[in-house]
């Protein structure tokens, strides 16, 4: 009954609603890592929608260990001047390469990580994690399954790159999908500006000759050497450059690289490498020489390099994993990577084909490569940071489709 129907004057204090509020996402992004064009790009990007983020200091010693053990001490210092998401990419600077010749201590490493993120989640943090591939492409610990379990399981959000790699952790590791996020990179930077015949003329090719590129971590997950043993069989008649630009970080697998590339001289054909560090300006020299961008890749879910070539209008040979099933078929030439001669067979056709079929795969592959701005990327993953203070599943929330991220156009 209303108190106005007794003669009583309603009540002017309603009771209170409570208001759950939420704090402001407050991130830290690890690992530091600005030689990967990704994580700068995204940091100015969440920057630029209005996000706090700061990288997590973890190079405070000359020693990966002993930053790794001194981790405890700067997340309690970050946690208290506010930050509450710990946002990591790779784990790779918990990896601890003395103790892989001592078999007693070669779990230490992978247990220590496994504690650091039990502490970050005890103090306050929420952990989101971006999984660019469902296992390490370089081994991390002395079992990167098992290493994987603690982040899998602790991070309040998920995020792939791909639907792919989305479908991989569903199936192969169990992980809800209703904590799978995708988020595709944003579109690669093309700086330009550098004419075709003075790239060609810096880079020593001779003429018409076509330049088959491949640049980046030269380790063997890319298949370099699949790549130079496949040139090595092509019929002599086909005429090619070869340039290789980036590190080795295995010895022994540099050397093969040095070998496969003397034998490829060896044959009349140009082929060099220009091993280290490379400058943006290096790259873009590079992919304005090129015809063919090839990365025979035994083991991937997303490729920076592959992406970057595309943006820069150069065609694409790839192998057909199911990693890569995001791809669209008319935006890459495709092989079958069990048969001995599909990546030979991809090689000589691609080469030699019309240009009016090369132009409409570039054309293709550039539309899907700049699919999502950066902008785009940074509003998407601070709706992830959000959800993940929440504690709340982006599921129902955002979208119609289970990990659906709301796309706002600049």
């Amino acid at each position: 009954m209303d108190p106005s129907e007794l003669g009583a004057r309603p009540s002017r204090h309603r009771p209170r609603r409570r208001v759950r509020r939420t704090a402001s996402p407050r991130v830290l992004l690890t690992p530091r890592n600005e030689e990967n064009p990704y994580l700068p790009l995204l940091k100015r990007s969440l920057e630029d929608v209005g996000v706090r983020i700061e990288w997590l200091r973890v190079e405070v010693t000359g020693s990966q260990t002993c930053n790794a053990l001194l981790l405890p001490v700067e997340l309690v210092r970050e946690r208290l001047r506010g930050f509450n998401i710990i946002h990591l990419h790779w784990a790779y600077n918990f990896s601890w390469h003395w103790t892989r010749r001592l078999p007693a201590v070669r779990r230490l490493p992978r247990w220590w990580f496994a504690f650091i993120l039990w502490l970050a989640e005890a103090i306050g943090y929420r952990i989101v994690y971006t999984s660019h591939e469902p296992l390490p492409l370089s081994p991390v610990f002395d079992d990167d399954i098992a290493g994987r379990r603690p982040i899998l399981g602790r991070a309040s959000g998920i995020i792939t790159i791909t639907e792919a790699a989305k479908r991989q952790l569903a199936g192969e590791f169990g992980v809800s999908p209703d904590r799978l996020h995708v988020i595709p990179e944003g579109a690669p930077t093309v700086i330009g500006g550098i004419a075709r015949d003075d790239a060609r003329g810096r880079l020593g090719i001779a003429g018409n000759t076509p330049l088959v590129v491949m640049f980046g971590r030269l380790d063997p997950y890319k298949g370099v050497d699949v790549l130079l043993k496949a040139i090595l069989e092509l019929p002599g008649e086909i005429r090619l450059a070869v340039r290789l630009l980036g590190l080795a970080a295995i010895e022994a697998f540099a050397e093969t690289i040095e070998e496969l590339l003397a034998a490829v001289c060896a044959t009349g054909r140009d082929a060099r490498w220009d091993r280290g560090a490379f400058s943006d300006e290096d790259l873009e020299v590079l992919l304005a020489a090129a015809d063919l961008f090839a990365a025979p890749f035994q083991w991937i879910s997303n490729s920076g390099s592959m992406r970057a070539a595309m943006a820069h209008e150069v065609p694409v040979v790839v192998p057909d994993l199911p990693e890569l099933a995001d791809v669209p078929e008319d935006a890459v030439y495709r092989y079958d990577r069990t048969s001995p001669d599909g990546l030979r067979e991809v090689l000589a056709r691609t080469l030699r084909a019309r240009p009016e079929e090369r132009a409409a795969r570039v054309s293709a592959a550039r539309e899907w490569v700049t699919g999502w701005t950066w902008h785009e990327v940074a509003v998407a993953t601070a709706s992830v940071y959000e959800h993940a203070l929440r504690g709340e599943n982006m599921i129902g929330e955002v979208g119609g489709r289970v990990g659906e991220i709301p796309r706002v156009r600049s």
